[in-house]
């Protein structure tokens, strides 16, 4: 029987470790982003598309900001009237768009504090198995350009 010396089954044990975590990372990309602020006080909203570029199913599970808290909420239709909820995650299926819009998936700024509007509002989205994406988005303006980057 054929035996590795004890340097090379290190080399390999280290060499599939790696293979397994890269093919475990989807990489997701964020683009169009546009954030609308509330009147009077009220929560803001956030429209965005994202895109998963890996091969396997991810999830959306929270977006956090120092200026303010962020939910992911949705709409559903229910005794003839649509509603908004409160959800726990966005299913994000492999090499697809996911559109964050109006009447569908979108996020809800609460808390944002007054003078915070005129600076951009940083965000940083996470994802069950990739890893997190940072993004900035103005006050009432929509990105289309996608500005991020990988964290």
């Amino acid at each position: 029987m054929f035996r590795l010396p004890a340097f090379s089954q290190l080399w390999v044990s280290m060499l599939a470790l790696l293979a397994l975590s890269v093919s475990a990372r989807a990489d997701i990309s964020i683009h169009d982003l546009e954030f609308r602020t509330g009147i009077d006080g009220r929560p803001g909203i956030i429209f965005a598309r994202l895109t998963n570029n890996g091969a396997r199913p991810d999830s959306l599970v929270g977006v956090d900001s120092p200026h303010a808290r962020i939910e992911l909420h949705t709409h559903e239709m229910r005794d003839n009237i649509m509603r908004m909820r409160r959800v726990d995650a966005f299913s994000l299926a492999p090499d697809t768009d996911s559109v964050l819009k109006s009447g569908g998936h979108h996020l809800m700024v609460f808390d944002l504090a007054h003078d915070e509007h005129k600076s951009p509002l940083r965000l940083t989205f996470r994802f069950e198995h990739a890893p997190a994406v940072r993004a900035e988005v103005s006050h009432g303006d929509s990105h289309k350009t996608g500005r991020h980057k990988h964290h």
